[in-house]
């Protein structure tokens, strides 16, 4: 995701100009009528939204919510398709707090695994790939910096995570041919390995309900992991 990237408007479950006779979806269907009505104020509408998010995760706890075993990824309620949300595993803990909030725990996160440094004694700065995320962020070398950065834009926020720092210009990465014989240079097994266990703590307080297939964004927050070439104090 790019930080020029902001939310999009949430798709409609429920047709605008047709009244469900099921009270389930005629609740639905009063709320994405304040959602995506013009004059609908931004604290009523995000209020809507909430509401209506709780409204489909209580559908999916009680079993209302049907998923075809032709396609894992429709669900439907009441007749009415149901985009697939994905919850990351810290998701829960977070669900009530602010982009600023979350961003203090991934800080938390990284630095706690890091922490673990000096008990891998000679394993610490080693080449060898390491999968489990605690372990690869604890054999970063130390000067390699990690900045959580929180922001807000119109229409959600962002949680950006830069790699700053590398031992040397190019650490970490290999040179591959890329499908047209061009060289190109991507992350080598150690750097992959940070960069993926960052990802996977950055995403364990998200959740993402988008579809790429109609350029609908939904989620928590937005942001991604980068490396930053820069150096920093």
């Amino acid at each position: 995701m790019t930080a020029t990237m902001t939310q999009a408007p949430r798709t409609r479950i429920t047709d605008e100009k047709r009244e469900p006779s099921n009270r389930a979806m005629k609740k639905v269907w009063i709320l994405e009528n304040l959602i995506f009505h013009a004059r609908t104020g931004a604290e009523e509408r995000d209020a809507a939204v909430r509401m209506l998010d709780r409204a489909i995760a209580a559908a999916q706890k009680n079993g209302q919510v049907i998923k075809k075993a032709s396609d894992s990824d429709t669900a439907t309620w009441n007749g009415y398709r149901l985009p697939e949300v994905r919850y990351g595993a810290k998701y829960e803990e977070v669900k009530n707090l602010s982009t600023t909030e979350i961003a203090k725990r991934i800080r938390a996160d990284i630095k706690l695994a890091r922490k673990v440094e000096a008990r891998l004694g000679t394993a610490t700065g080693s080449e060898i790939a390491i999968t489990d995320s605690l372990g690869a962020l604890a054999t970063m070398p130390k000067q390699i910096k990690v900045s959580v950065r929180s922001e807000y834009f119109a229409g959600g926020s962002a949680i950006r995570v830069n790699v700053y720092n590398l031992p040397e210009k190019g650490w970490g990465y290999i040179q591959e041919t890329d499908m047209w014989g061009q060289p190109r240079w991507i992350p080598g097994p150690q750097l992959q390995s940070i960069l993926k266990a960052l990802k996977d703590i950055h995403g364990a307080y998200n959740f993402d309900g988008s579809d790429s297939m109609v350029d609908y964004f939904h989620v928590n927050y937005y942001g991604q992991v980068e490396v930053d070439w820069r150096e920093r104090p």
